[in-house]
């Protein structure tokens, strides 16, 4: 059952920890993906991106955050998706790891924070072609629709390399 935003953050960090089956469902170039709720730090809305001088594509740039600087990378391109439409995005702020630098991200849509049991989540999916799914902790259904649910520490950890590359 979903709850809305302002329900989730009502409820506090002490939400998030009892509740290790809530996860924030968002859009991404018109796909569905959901993160478990303890590694979202906020929700922010669109702000001026600087960018970085000689970062890789896939580094947008920096956010200021409170007076922190925190980095935003393209998850879009990260995942090997095209830009969609953002006329409803978001910025997410993640920690990714215990002693790691928050980082940031554009969702085109932020739709809700949704309790997934693990009985509804199934393996990612395997393939002949040698695709490495580290990223995907599984797929679940969310309203009809397939959501993937992502491993941000997997994907944008400091460990992380390419998460989705065919070996």
């Amino acid at each position: 059952m979903p709850l809305s935003l302002d329900a989730a953050v009502e409820r506090g960090p002490a939400f998030a920890e009892a509740a290790a089956a809530a996860h924030l469902a968002f859009e991404l170039s018109g796909q569905i993906f959901a993160v478990d709720v303890v590694g979202v730090r906020e929700i922010l809305d669109v702000q001026p991106v600087a960018a970085l001088p000689n970062a890789p594509m896939e580094l947008l740039g920096m956010i200021d955050v409170r007076g922190q600087g925190v980095a935003v990378v393209d998850l879009a391109a990260r995942l090997g998706l095209g830009q969609g439409d953002r006329s409803e995005a978001r910025i997410l702020v993640f920690e990714v790891g215990p002693d790691a630098a928050p980082i940031a991200a554009f969702a085109d849509r932020v739709l809700a924070v949704t309790e997934i049991a693990a009985g509804e989540i199934e393996p990612a999916p395997k393939t002949t072609t040698g695709w490495n799914g580290a990223a995907l902790r599984g797929v679940v259904r969310l309203d009809g629709r397939i959501a993937m649910i992502l491993d941000m520490e997997a994907l944008l950890g400091s460990a992380a390399s390419d998460p989705f590359a065919f070996e």
